[in-house]
């Protein structure tokens, strides 16, 4: 199977802005477990573990929303609330009593707050894949360089893109390496010039299975001395740069702005300008692709299903019944055509197409079984087997 990411709709939030958390932190939380056949001693221990997943609760609500964790109950119910004893450190019983029926336990947990963030992010990091297509000229360049069009992909000119990746790379973004595309495009018309249109960077992006695309140019100025008697000059790196959604086309994000260095070589100086510029628009234009990124991730998204070897009617409706009651975050599904053996349905789900493929190819059907063929971000191909 070859599956193509996409950022999942269990992305609702970014922690990355989030504050550094303690790495203990307190709770006090009463458990309940009901007694049954006069079982005490279990009926206590149930309790008890009861306290200790609301404090984990507890501490989780003051990491993230509580919209964030409602939005993906069954993702933080799997991964953070089934261990939650392994994020309690420790408990002191405050008091506890059985009584009509039920045994009640409370207590005082010290819970591993750092692990929960660890695990939260580690749950939300999805990120975009990226990839780069900004123009740059340093002082003593007769042009741009620029790796998609016939002045060819220039290693030492790739400073914005190397900027970035020491940026955002640590923070879970993946980029592609151009230089893996160079050889493949047919450069011609517009893709001759450095202010390459949207839509061919687009088309050009969504070829290299890159969910996002930076866009722009970089020009280098020489500003004169820092002062006079000084050799050091000014360098000043001007970027206008704009990011796309290479699944609609849409602007994500733009940016004008102006990174400074100082330097006696004026290649040197400015490279260190356009650092200046990377350093100083990443967190800004980070925000907003987030911005973008969760509220995307967090709607529901029209998803092209086709499925192969539907032989009568009676498969075809159980797929659909699988697909609408059982595929998690599914809120309808259409049936578009049948042609022979395929139909070809929309199904609207709060979910990635890869979430929804691996869910639906792990449910269990009574008379077949499903394979997926193929995910990209916006379709889905599945074949039916006996």
């Amino acid at each position: 199977m070859r599956t193509r990411m996409f950022a999942g709709a269990w992305l609702v939030v970014a922690l990355s802005g989030a504050p550094a958390w303690a790495a203990t932190q307190d709770a006090e939380v009463e458990g309940v477990a009901a007694v049954v056949k006069d079982d005490v001693a279990t009926a206590r221990d149930r309790a008890i573990d009861d306290a200790k997943r609301k404090a984990v609760e507890q501490i989780a609500g003051t990491q993230v929303s509580s919209e964030t964790i409602t939005e993906n109950f069954q993702l933080v119910e799997d991964k953070i609330y089934a261990r939650a004893s392994g994020f309690v450190k420790s408990y002191q019983i405050l008091s506890e009593a059985k009584e009509e029926g039920v045994y009640r336990v409370k207590i005082k947990a010290t819970v591993d707050g750092g692990a929960i963030a660890d695990n939260l992010e580690q749950l939300f990091k999805a990120k975009p894949r990226v990839i780069v297509m900004i123009a740059e000229q340093n002082i003593g360049s007769k042009g741009f360089s620029y790796w998609w069009g016939n002045s060819g992909f220039v290693s030492d000119m790739n400073i914005m893109q190397n900027s970035l990746i020491e940026e955002w790379q640590p923070r879970g973004y993946k980029f592609i390496d151009p230089s893996l595309l160079a050889d493949k495009l047919s450069v011609k018309g517009p893709m001759q010039n450095p202010g390459i249109p949207d839509d061919v960077a687009v088309t050009i992006s969504k070829d290299a299975d890159a969910d996002i695309v930076l866009i722009g140019k970089v020009l280098v100025s020489d500003a004169g001395q820092v002062m006079d008697g000084v050799k050091m000059h000014s360098f000043h790196a001007v970027g206008t740069l704009r990011i796309l959604n290479t699944d609609t086309g849409e602007i994500v994000a733009v940016a004008d702005d102006t990174g400074v260095a100082a330097n006696i070589d004026p290649n040197m100086g400015g490279r260190a300008a356009i650092k200046a510029l990377a350093k100083k628009l990443a967190p800004d234009l980070e925000r907003k692709i987030m911005a973008k990124w969760t509220a995307e991730a967090a709607s529901a998204r029209e998803v092209d299903v086709e499925i192969s070897g539907v032989k009568n009617t009676k498969v075809q409706k159980e797929l659909e019944r699988v697909i609408k009651d059982e595929v998690r975050g599914v809120e309808s599904v259409a049936v578009r055509k049948k042609k022979k053996d395929v139909v070809y349905l929309s199904v609207k789900v709060r979910a990635s197409a890869t979430d929804f493929a691996h869910d639906l190819e792990n449910k269990s059907f009574k008379d077949f079984t499903v394979e997926v063929d193929d995910v990209s971000r916006g379709k889905v191909s599945l074949k039916v087997g006996k």
